[in-house]
């Protein structure tokens, strides 16, 4: 991973999109891309699978969205996530407090963590940190 990651923020809420956009700018993070579902970043994944620069590091996933939920995606993802060039680290974001929920998102092995909005910015410091220093050791 370069010293600055990749993150996509998956999100069909603009105003959830643009404090985590905000904050991650903040801390220093530029290389940021945003999508308002999950088909078409789900699609560049599947395409570029075998091309690790054009993945993300990080994404911030909605687990409410329309045409393809969170779980969908992941679903979907998982489907071809051992052919992944990359290591990419999903983070959820839902504004659901349902347990079941959370148990769901942490069975997924690529989900890094729950976080329930709005995101802290302390704990979207420590979730960053934790990825790019975890890929300074690789």
């Amino acid at each position: 991973m370069n010293l600055q990651p990749l993150i996509w923020v998956i999100d069909d809420d603009d105003i959830s999109k643009y404090v985590l956009k905000r904050n991650l700018k903040e801390i220093g993070i530029t290389n940021i891309f945003e999508f308002p579902d999950s088909v078409e970043p789900l699609e560049v994944i599947s395409k570029n699978r075998q091309t690790g620069e054009i993945l993300p590091d990080i994404i911030f996933l909605d687990l409410n969205m329309p045409v393809l939920n969170g779980f969908q995606f992941l679903d979907e993802l998982n489907e071809f996530s051992s052919e992944l060039k990359k290591n990419i680290h999903i983070f959820m974001l839902t504004s659901s407090m349902n347990d079941k929920d959370m148990i769901k998102a942490k069975s997924y092995p690529m989900v890094s963590e729950y976080f329930v909005k709005p995101l802290k910015y302390d704990h979207l410091v420590k979730a960053v940190a934790k990825v790019t220093e975890q890929h300074k050791e690789v």
